[in-house]
């Protein structure tokens, strides 16, 4: 094998880059380097490290690791984004398609609007899609005694889209002008009540025990917090108050 020693290479006319149409191998353990920029117009291949002070892409970049990162203006990904210190949102909201799990919390500054979701008249079981929001209201007198069947989407199981001691907040506002109908104590999770299909749902209400009557005025407002402790299993904290 040959080689050759020299300080600088230029081009033909002594004044530009030269041109490696074959490209460049560099050996393990040795770098490229340059005082200026060093630009590349095809793929960059390396098994080992690349580093720089600054860097620009004019397309896309592609990596099959962890890509760590620090202050950038946007991230566009279509897998899942970790963030190691919370998220910063300074402008033009926060917009998620499902449900959202933040581990250290999200920071957003401004104003935050809640999607719920409004329907006419509950009389038995009723599907309460929890990515189309967490707040459902019913504006219509109750036909029967009802009760909320939660699932993430229509053809999504929230047991498929919540992890193992993950905690969901949900809220049910219904119209209550007489005290015949009110929440039934049986609330399904995907479908199923407690021993069906091996899921097993157990509903613990503030105060010992569900409701026996509507409020009679107002609205009744019933809160739920749905905790996943296992696969197919759930604990729901159920809290009922009277709203004039």
């Amino acid at each position: 094998m040959s080689e050759i020693r020299v300080d600088r290479i230029k081009d033909e006319a002594g004044s530009g880059a030269v041109e490696l149409t074959e490209g460049a191998s560099i050996p393990t353990g040795k770098t490229l380097s340059g005082a200026g920029a060093i630009s590349v117009t095809g793929n960059v291949a390396s098994s080992g490290q690349i580093s720089g002070a600054t860097g620009s892409f004019t397309s896309n970049v592609t990596v099959g690791g962890v890509l760590t990162y620090e202050d950038v203006t946007n991230v566009d990904s279509v897998g899942i984004v970790t963030a190691r210190t919370g998220v910063r949102v300074s402008a033009g909201g926060l917009v998620v398609a499902g449900i959202s799990t933040f581990s250290d919390g999200a920071d957003i500054e401004g104003f935050k609007v809640e999607d719920g979701q409004t329907a006419a008249t509950p009389n038995g079981e009723f599907n309460f899609y929890l990515a189309s929001g967490h707040f459902f209201r019913y504006t219509g007198t109750p036909g029967a005694d009802y009760y909320p069947n939660f699932k993430h989407s229509a053809s999504i199981n929230l047991n498929d889209r919540m992890s193992t001691n993950d905690v969901i907040a949900a809220t049910l506002i219904v119209n209550s002008p007489a005290t015949t109908y009110h929440i039934a104590n049986t609330i399904h999770i995907d479908g199923n009540a407690h021993g069906e299909n091996s899921y097993s749902i157990d509903t613990d209400w503030v105060g010992g025990s569900a409701p026996d009557a509507g409020n009679g005025s107002g609205h009744d407002v019933y809160s739920f917090t749905i905790i996943k402790t296992a696969d197919k299993t759930f604990t729901i904290i159920a809290n009922s108050v009277a709203a004039a």
